[in-house]
């Protein structure tokens, strides 16, 4: 009997070794990826700030030039500025998609609907057909208020 309870304190034991490891592992993991984050973040806010003073030189150089081409840098200016404000203009009334879809939720269903394989694989839709419409129409019954 003592040596299945020291068996079992054993057991015990292990298992309270092998829950602090991956609890411990846990941690690290997210320590990593919050690492990750902000070395990604700073990353890209220093990318972006040089970024920033890359496009704001090129387009004084820009207006300076068409500024001296027009004879006076005021005319460059309104030139380059104009032009930022069709570019605006447009993107404000096109929306274009800059971004693809991120399609997780269609993903997240497809291996769903592909592990389950249920009875109905057709997809759901709200469109009507008319015959179907008019067959709807005339079994329903009337209601008057």
């Amino acid at each position: 009997m003592s040596r299945i309870a020291s068996h079992t304190q054993g057991l015990f034991a292990d298992l309270r070794e092998w829950i602090d490891l991956r609890v411990d592992l846990a941690i690290l993991e997210m320590e990593e990826r919050l690492d990750a984050f902000k070395n990604d973040l700073a990353l890209g806010l220093t990318v972006a700030v040089f970024a920033f003073f890359a496009a704001f030189f090129s387009l004084t150089t820009v207006a300076l030039g068409v500024g001296w081409l027009l004879g006076h840098p005021f005319w460059g200016f309104l030139a380059v500025s104009v032009a930022l404000i069709l570019i605006i203009v447009t993107l404000r009334v096109t929306k274009p998609a800059l971004m693809p879809p991120s399609n997780l939720f269609e993903s997240l269903r497809g291996e769903r609907a592909a592990s389950d394989e249920g009875p109905s694989s057709r997809p759901a839709s709200a469109a009507v057909d008319e015959a179907d419409g008019a067959e709807a129409q005339a079994s329903a019954p009337d209601v008057k208020a």
